[in-house]
């Protein structure tokens, strides 16, 4: 399957990544965990491009209404650390995908004919 462009891996990190703000508000850990997700799953499926807005768009949904007053960001030690987590979680996603993708070129698994079908 082909890599999402970096501009619609963005926009579906950031869709995402609201529907969990929205309806996790109260339990900033639980979101944390879900906006975690979000960054995996899409960076899957992304260029690095979109791996990284991604990430960093989760960032700040976190960093301004799960854990800032009033809608404020909030840059201190405990969101720095979130920042970290969610751009490795997506480098590391992107590259566990460019890794399956290339052996299954070199094995030659990746376009073959069904033999069911044959």
């Amino acid at each position: 399957m082909r890599r999402m462009k970096g501009g619609y891996g963005s926009a579906l990190g950031f869709g995402c990544g609201v529907g969990v703000t929205t309806f996790t508000g109260a339990w900033p850990l639980f979101a944390l965990f879900l906006l975690a997700a979000v960054v995996v799953i899409v960076s899957l499926r992304t260029t690095i491009v979109g791996a990284g807005l991604a990430a960093l768009q989760c960032w700040g949904l976190y960093a301004t209404f799960l854990v800032g007053v009033r809608g404020d960001l909030t840059v201190d030690e405990h969101t720095t650390w979130v920042l970290a987590l969610l751009v490795q979680l997506a480098a590391l996603a992107f590259l566990a995908s460019a890794a399956v993708r290339v052996i299954a070129l070199v094995t030659g698994t990746a376009a073959g004919p069904s033999p069911v079908r044959s």
